[in-house]
């Protein structure tokens, strides 16, 4: 328990300090290409993200099927069972990596058709793709694999860091490029270039860490079975997860343009951003929570899963009253009133935001108890329904159609359905419903305190000079307001002395 708690702790910190860079350099980024090459130049650009983003749907999720393969052997010290995993991960790569590259380039002749209205036509989209396509699969055949490693042995600290180093002279670089040579042509190929040399470099280190597990071995076919199970499940979790955003980018592309997709992109990437930081927790516990599956009792986690829930929760509304408290002006700050939506529009990007973090605890217990095969129908359903809805409603009502398909089938069937896929097959000795009413409440005190905050903000930024001014006194109120209200309502659950205790461990045992 000690292990995992100082691990969890550990990852949280790195996590941490690599979001922090990663949030900054990219939004830099993004506001150059606003003001040097325009909005259509971003729009662009977040469109071949997400067509990207379907093909890599080939990698099928053998990635997080492999690391949850290697938790066992590792636990057991099994250095031989490690090194032929290691060798099938890296040729199912190699053979994703060329799955990738030809349906990519069977894509080209149909990109004409995803793009509504004008594009910049001093540029040639299909060089641009190109140089998107073998940036995406430049990584599956230069040691990729090799990651799963770290992430297995609870060192996502390390590969955050290393990820961010590479960010960092990413980021720099295209900055540097757009502002002394204004060419979006080298801007994009110095992607694959920082791809390339970065998973050079990440090898190496990776391999000096571990020199016990090289490339050999043959797995039974009994894993092989097993993982192939799980990398059928993952598969229906990856076109669920791609089609929620990149199918968004691609409808709004090619039935509103790519001014308007770019405005989208503009509000998703901050609300992206927040989520990405709150993913530092998810992501840090992930592999502790397998290691405590196959270690601790039922009841032993069913305890840590309520507790994590109630805090994970109390971030996710804290960060839900301050989108919308400080969405608007800071937006206006950034970007000025034309790329802005109005404030109804934004608060649907809000909405999407909270319940879309309602499954993240859920959803990393059934990770960490290899659910994916029972789980497999779920994905599926919502990601035709997410597909369906947001096709009829995007006709209506606009950018609100694509955000509102995404939140009905987050509801209705991520969280409902996907709670009771770990309920049955894990916590089968406790109740969905406590689990369901605890969500609720959660929802309902968020709710109350982004009215009651928003109200205070509206009266208290009246004097406010400049928007600067505004966000200044907006984040003050974020900061007391939710909070007060969340400590006041929260103290009265039977989790919340648990919560008290397990912060304590997390924030001061060294």
């Amino acid at each position: 328990m000690a292990s995992r708690i100082a691990n969890v702790k550990r990852n949280i910190i790195a996590l941490s300090i690599s979001r922090i860079i990663g949030l900054l350099l990219p939004f830099i980024t993004r506001t150059v290409i606003i003001y040097c090459l325009g909005a259509v130049y971003l729009g662009l650009n977040s469109l071949f993200t997400s067509i990207l983003s379907v093909l890599s749907l080939a990698e099928l999720g053998f990635g997080t099927a492999m690391v949850f393969s290697m938790y066992e052997p590792l636990a057991n010290n099994d250095c031989m069972s490690v090194c032929a995993l290691l060798n099938l991960y890296k040729k199912i790569y190699m053979i994703i990596g060329i799955i990738i590259f030809t349906i990519g380039l069977i894509f080209i002749p149909f990109l004409p058709f995803v793009i509504k209205g004008e594009y910049p036509r001093e540029i040639d989209i299909y060089i641009l793709y190109l140089i998107n396509l073998i940036n995406t699969v430049a990584s599956y055949f230069l040691f990729a694999y090799k990651d799963a490693l770290l992430v297995a042995n609870q060192r996502t600290g390390l590969l955050s860091i290393l990820n961010t180093a590479i960010l960092i002279v990413l980021n720099v670089g295209q900055i540097i490029i757009l502002f002394t040579i204004n060419n979006y042509y080298i801007y994009c190929l110095f992607m694959p270039v920082t791809t390339i040399l970065g998973n050079i470099m990440r090898s190496i280190i990776i391999s000096k860490i571990y020199p016990q597990y090289t490339c050999k071995g043959k797995v039974s076919d009994k894993l092989i079975d097993d993982i192939r199970k799980r990398v059928i499940g993952l598969f229906v979790y990856k076109v669920c997860d791609v089609l929620r955003f990149s199918f968004d980018s691609i409808i709004l592309s090619a039935f509103l343009g790519l001014t308007v997709l770019a405005k989208y992109n503009n509000y998703y990437y901050i609300m992206n951003a927040v989520a990405g930081t709150m993913a530092i927790v998810s992501n840090s516990i992930t592999a502790s929570i397998g290691n405590s599956i196959i270690k601790e009792s039922q009841e032993k986690n069913y305890q840590d899963f309520n507790k994590i829930q109630m805090i994970y929760m109390w971030v996710a509304g804290f960060c839900t009253v301050s989108l919308f408290c400080l969405y608007q002006p800071f937006m206006n700050l950034w970007v000025g009133k034309k790329l802005m939506f109005d404030k109804f529009t934004m608060s649907f990007f809000c909405i999407y935001f909270f319940v879309n973090r309602w499954g993240d605890i859920c959803y990393a217990y059934r990770q960490g108890a290899g659910l994916w095969w029972q789980d497999r129908i779920r994905p599926v359903v919502e990601a035709i329904a997410n597909i369906s809805l947001n096709i009829l409603l995007v006709q209506r009502i606009g950018v609100i159609g694509v955000l509102l398909s995404t939140i009905i089938g987050l509801v209705f069937i991520n969280m409902l359905w996907g709670s009771r896929v770990l309920f049955k097959h894990y916590f089968t000795d406790y109740k969905q419903l406590y689990y369901i009413k605890r969500i609720f409440l959660y929802t309902l005190v968020t709710f109350v305190a982004c009215w009651v905050t928003d109200k205070m903000c509206m009266v208290m930024s009246k004097d406010a000079i400049g928007n600067i001014s505004q966000i200044v006194m907006n984040i003050c109120l974020c900061c007391c307001i939710p909070n007060v209200l969340f400590l006041i309502i929260y103290r009265w659950c039977p989790e919340f002395n648990d919560v008290k205790n397990l912060l304590f461990k997390l924030l001061v045992r060294k």
